[in-house]
């Protein structure tokens, strides 16, 4: 099963080249306006919601907060394009544990690992039990 990325942003053809990328990866991408998103999502059931924007402007932040504040899209990972393709924000699903929920990833194939798959990427800390720990016997002391 393949992974379905859902990528909007005001100018179609801005996405074009991101999402050829993608295509050649080996993930599907869908592409539609930031007014169609809620449409777009419905119908598509995304695994994956990426922010494209030409110009980060106010229209297509807000569209971003709106993504993340809708409770229907709590299971849907966001990632918002900054400055130029240079940064991706990933936003994971809001189910994820707050203080590895939000990364920032400087490639967009690292960035859908990241918000797909963190649990498994990030590592996990373990304590170190010293099992051969000896105590003393008081009871021989004496």
């Amino acid at each position: 099963m393949r992974i379905r990325i859902l990528m909007t942003g005001a100018e179609p053809e801005y996405m074009k080249t991101e999402a050829v990328v993608l295509k050649d990866r080996g993930f599907l991408v869908y592409t539609c306006e930031e007014e169609n998103i809620d449409e777009a999502i419905s119908e598509v059931k995304p695994d994956v919601v990426f922010v494209n924007p030409h110009d980060p402007g106010l229209h297509s932040t807000k569209v971003y907060h709106e993504l993340l504040d809708n409770i229907k899209y709590a299971s849907i990972p966001v990632i918002y394009t900054l400055s130029e393709d240079d940064v991706y924000l990933v936003n994971r699903k809001r189910t994820a544990s707050r203080d590895k929920r939000n990364m920032i990833a400087d490639n967009i194939v690292d960035g859908i690992k990241c918000a797909l798959f963190a649990d498994v990427l990030t590592p996990k800390r373990r304590v170190r039990i010293n099992r051969n720990i000896q105590f003393p016997y008081y009871a021989f002391r004496a």
